[in-house]
């Protein structure tokens, strides 16, 4: 029971990530679908392209904020001395201390990129997704 317990806090852990794979993951869930679907969860596309085959590409654009709050942070350092000792011979001492360096907040934009291949019977039948918005929670 216990050890069914740490799994789960685990997985439940793992799931609050979002990565790539778990973008792919919830993209993955509209094949098959009908592109009404795609329409009701991510409105209408931005562009829409047509194949030789019939089909049409979607293409849906996201943009993000990303916000990261600046402050201090400690930076474990180290040097090499050297020095002469009473006899003349050359030594070496390593130092280490500790630099505090100040790094101010930055905002910064990603973006993600999805297309959609919808087929003739408007159904779904591929994807693609580059950028580094293309995140989400993963599913399994």
């Amino acid at each position: 029971m216990r050890h069914s317990l740490i799994i789960a806090a685990a997985a439940l852990a793992l799931a609050g990530c979002a990565t790539a794979e778990g973008y792919r993951q919830q993209t993955e869930q509209f094949l098959g679908a009908h592109s009404d679907a795609l329409v009701l969860e991510y409105g209408s596309p931005r562009s829409r392209d047509r194949l030789s085959d019939g089909s049409e590409v979607w293409t849906y654009l996201s943009r993000e904020q990303r916000f990261q709050s600046g402050g201090y942070r400690s930076i474990p350092r180290e040097r090499r001395v050297r020095y002469r000792d009473e006899q003349g011979r050359t030594r070496e001492r390593v130092e280490q201390y500790t630099e505090t360096v100040y790094e101010p907040p930055r905002e910064w934009t990603v973006q993600c990129e999805t297309r959609f291949v919808i087929a003739p019977d408007r159904r779904v039948v591929d994807f693609r997704f580059q950028g580094e918005g293309c995140v989400a929670p993963e599913i399994y």
